[in-house]
């Protein structure tokens, strides 16, 4: 009787338990670099500027959808946005993107930060470095 408690006992313990684990369902994050040399990396860099209240260079990281710089008016103008920008995902990691690419010079990038905020960039490259040219929400 006891042997028989035992053994139900032990295949209890190791029908839940995992011993051996082949293959990883997990894979690592993809490190995104902060710099303008890819889209991904133009919107990670803006965000690092928001977070650390740096409104005048996350500015800088945006261009008019024409391609020209943005007047100092029109970033001006954009500081409350860029205000309830850096509220909403301040401290937030980019947890997923994905780039449609319209053209050779245009990207879409769909991002979710911290797997609950999504977000919509319009990027632009102009002299082989890549600028935003418009932020919505998803």
């Amino acid at each position: 009787m006891r042997i028989a408690i035992l053994a139900a006992l032990c295949c209890c313990l190791l029908s839940a338990c995992e011993l051996f684990v082949i293959g990883s369902t997990q894979s690592a994050p993809t490190r995104i670099e902060r710099s303008q040399r890819s889209s991904i990396s133009a919107i990670r860099l803006w965000c690092d500027e928001l977070d650390s209240a740096s409104t005048a260079a996350a500015t800088d990281l945006m261009l008019h959808p024409s391609g020209r710089a943005l007047l100092a008016l029109e970033k001006h103008e954009m500081a409350d946005d860029l205000a309830r920008w850096k509220r909403r995902l301040s401290g937030k990691p980019i947890t997923s993107y994905s780039v449609d690419t319209t053209t050779a010079s245009a990207h879409t990038v769909d991002v979710t930060f911290d797997y609950i905020r999504r977000a919509q960039f319009q990027t632009l490259k102009k002299d082989d470095l890549w600028y935003i040219i418009k932020v919505m929400d998803r």
